[in-house]
């Protein structure tokens, strides 16, 4: 499972090279099908019971129209999933018998909201602190008054508010890829700026913008830009670092 997440993050931060790109390429445009195979590369965290299963809250949420709901919470990094664990076991002794962080894809839960079941499922997505003060430090109004359950995504943008695409590549003409790159990780995003800005002053313009990833997947979706088939989700590095250092089949 771990060799599928973070294949082209280590490619931008490592020893990859890479160039802003001011032009929008053209490409296909998107299905969902497509959405779920770029959501794949991103590994999120939930709760499992002692029998592997996903550990959910039933719930009658106010005014949904949906009656009983069976409540999957979804994590960006694995101490806010900690995090929550423990605090359930203070609340809830019995609960110590099971609780384990599992490690999922994003396309994965996805697809499970989608399975008929008896009683629905919906995701409730918990971003990483930090990356969310980061967006509303960026933007005031990210989210309105649903920010806390917002996904930030950070992507790099001109001075019209445009994205900038990379063009990265392994040392050779043949292995390059023009990508928008979408950011789970504000300090990700920093970082490949910088690394850009200081080989590339034209670029000088270029700074940091931020998006939910809600409204862009939306976007991906209902729009003929055929420049969102090259979008690329980037996880968090802090995040692949862990993961490839887990046991993971």
């Amino acid at each position: 499972m771990k060799a599928i997440f973070g294949r082209l993050l280590c490619g931008l931060l490592g020893g990859g090279m890479m160039t802003a790109t001011l032009h929008t390429p053209q490409a296909a445009a998107l299905s969902e099908d497509e959405l779920l195979n770029k959501f794949a590369d991103v590994p999120v965290f939930v709760v499992a019971d002692s029998s592997g299963g996903y550990v959910t809250s039933v719930v009658d949420l106010p005014n949904d129209g949906m009656g009983n709901v069976a409540l999957l919470r979804v994590f960006f990094n694995e101490p806010d999933v900690v995090n929550f664990v423990e605090q359930v076991r203070q609340e809830e002794p019995q609960f110590n018998q099971g609780g384990s962080v599992g490690v999922i894809d994003l396309a994965s839960v996805h697809l499970l909201a989608q399975e008929e079941r008896e009683t629905p499922l919906k995701l409730v997505f918990i971003p990483a602190t930090d990356d969310l003060e980061a967006a509303r430090a960026l933007n005031s109004d990210f989210g309105g008054n649903n920010s806390s359950s917002l996904v930030p995504l950070f992507a790099l943008q001109d001075a019209d508010g445009n994205y900038v695409s990379l063009s990265v590549n392994g040392g050779s003409e043949e292995s390059e890829e023009s990508i928008f790159s979408m950011f789970f990780s504000k300090q990700d995003a920093d970082n490949v700026l910088s690394s850009i800005q200081s080989s590339n002053p034209e670029v000088a313009q270029v700074n940091i913008g931020v998006v939910s990833l809600a409204d862009l997947s939306s976007n991906l979706l209902s729009s003929d830009n055929e420049a969102f088939e090259r979008i690329r989700f980037l996880p968090d590095s802090e995040v692949i670092n862990h993961i490839q250092g887990l046991e993971l089949e």
